[in-house]
Formats: structure tokens, C-alpha cells, sequence
């Protein structure tokens, strides 16, 4: 399993490409030749293919808005985009807060999603869903993430661990029964700090690594991404990524 940098964590130093190739210098010293792009401000992407080209950063996938996704042209316009950056996997972030969270919005919501994931797919490229802890919410009786998963099959999940756990879920458990449905998994820890939750670097909060790490290997997952939404230890974002990936490499069950 390769491991990567979640470029959300550092959405406040990319909002334009001078910020953007910056960052990716950054990461790359830092030791990170793995990147999903999320947030980041207007850019070419014939120079971003480029820059990660020339610094041997891949890209492993990427999370786009709804308003781009839901429209023809502009999906059209995506999907020849990642295929210059070379990428292999387009994901939302978020179901938007035009579908309410019931089960008739849950319904609409999943009907236009696998009309999407079937455009993207048939271009060549996966299409995977982030998920948050409201998914985790039940409708009926069933949690709406089961419902994206069994009535949007050919739907990637990208599995964010964290809120996996603040969902009140077992992401250990999560990352077995989606097994085939991971190409992209998010490493966040969670912290609890007072009475407050909290995200944190890895290592720092109170999920199980080593068996998280261990069920991903074992289902083949390729790509982990670091993320960390917020609540930095030293208040630096790019450190908090550094603190994280150091931690995971350093342990022997990392190998």
C-alpha cells in the first residue's frame, strides 16, 4: 500500500498554481510521491501534469465539486483532465445539501450518483464517494452508506477512517466489508480533547493503526492519503502531515 498526502490538509496554501506548485516541492522534501487533490485553486492542468511529472508525484485521485460533477459539459470537461494529469480516479466529497438527509433524499441523491459513476466509468476511469459521519445515519433501518454501496455497484468508496469511527462505526470492520471497493482510503486519528472531538496526526489519537493498516493490506487497498481537516498539533499543517507519516513508517507492521 503506497501512502500519500490528502492536499485538503493544505487547502489554505493552494489557491493558486504559484501556492500549488509550492506545496507539492513541499511535500515531495518531506518525502511524500503521492498526492489526491482536493480544494485546490484554479490551475492549468497541463502544468500541473508537469509539475508532478517533474517532481515524480503521482496522482492517485482526485475530489471534485457536485456543481461540476451533475453537469454534462462540465463532467466532459473533468474527465479529459484527468486524463492528462494521468489519473485514474475521480471522487465527490460530499452529497450536497440539495438532497435532504431522509430516505426519499437519500433516494434521489443515489439515483443521480450512479448515473455519474456509469459516465465516469465508461471513459475509463473509477469513481469513488467520501463519506462523512452522517452517512452513518439510518433510514429505515439502513444506514445510508450500506445503501450506496449495494445500489450504486460499480461506486468506489473512499473510506475515511475518522469518520468511520465518529459515525459510530468500526473502520476496521468497514474496511473488510467493502473489500473490492477501496482504491483510496483516508488516514485521519481521533482525538478526544475535554469533552470535545478532535482530528489529529496519526499516532496521536485513539484509533487502532496497526490493525487498520493491517485489514487495508489485506484487502489490497493501493493508496492511504493523510488527511487532517484541522486542529493541528504545532498549528502547521505540513508538519501535522510530516508527524503522521513519520509515525506509520517508523512502526515495524507498517512494512
Amino acid at each position: 500500500m503506497k501512502i500519500g498526502a490528502q492536499m485538503f490538509t493544505i487547502r489554505d496554501y493552494t489557491k493558486d498554481e504559484r501556492g500549488i506548485e509550492a506545496s507539492l516541492r513541499k511535500l515531495k522534501a518531506m518525502g511524500y510521491d503521492l498526492v489526491q487533490a482536493s480544494a485546490l485553486g484554479p490551475c492549468d492542468a497541463d502544468r500541473l501534469a508537469g509539475w508532478l511529472g517533474e517532481l515524480g508525484i503521482e496522482l492517485c485521485s482526485t475530489l471534485s465539486p457536485w456543481k461540476r460533477l451533475e453537469n454534462p459539459d462540465e463532467l466532459k470537461r473533468l474527465i479529459a483532465e484527468q486524463k492528462k494529469l494521468g489519473c485514474p480516479h475521480i471522487g465527490l466529497g460530499m452529497k450536497p445539501d440539495t438532497f435532504p438527509d431522509t430516505h426519499d433524499g437519500w433516494t434521489a441523491f443515489i439515483g443521480k450518483l450512479d448515473g455519474i459513476c456509469k459516465t465516469v466509468r465508461d471513459a475509463g476511469i473509477s469513481f469513488g464517494y467520501h463519506n462523512h459521519e452522517f452517512e452513518f445515519q439510518k433510514f429505515d433501518g439502513i444506514r445510508a452508506i450500506d445503501r450506496l454501496v449495494d445500489e450504486c455497484p460499480d461506486l468506489d468508496i473512499v473510506l475515511d477512517v475518522f469518520w468511520v469511527q465518529a459515525g459510530g462505526a468500526n473502520p476496521a470492520e468497514y474496511i473488510d466489508r467493502l473489500k473490492g471497493r477501496i482504491h483510496v482510503i483516508h488516514f485521519k486519528d481521533y482525538r478526544v480533547q475535554g469533552r470535545t472531538r478532535q482530528f489529529a496526526e496519526i499516532g496521536q489519537g485513539n484509533l487502532d493503526w496497526r490493525d487498520i493498516v493491517s485489514r487495508c493490506n489485506g484487502n489490497g487497498i493501493p493508496y492511504a492519503v493523510i488527511e487532517q481537516d484541522d486542529d493541528f498539533l504545532t498549528g502547521d499543517p505540513f508538519e501535522s502531515l510530516a508527524l503522521s507519516r513519520e509515525f506509520l513508517v517508523g512502526n515495524e507492521w507498517w512494512k
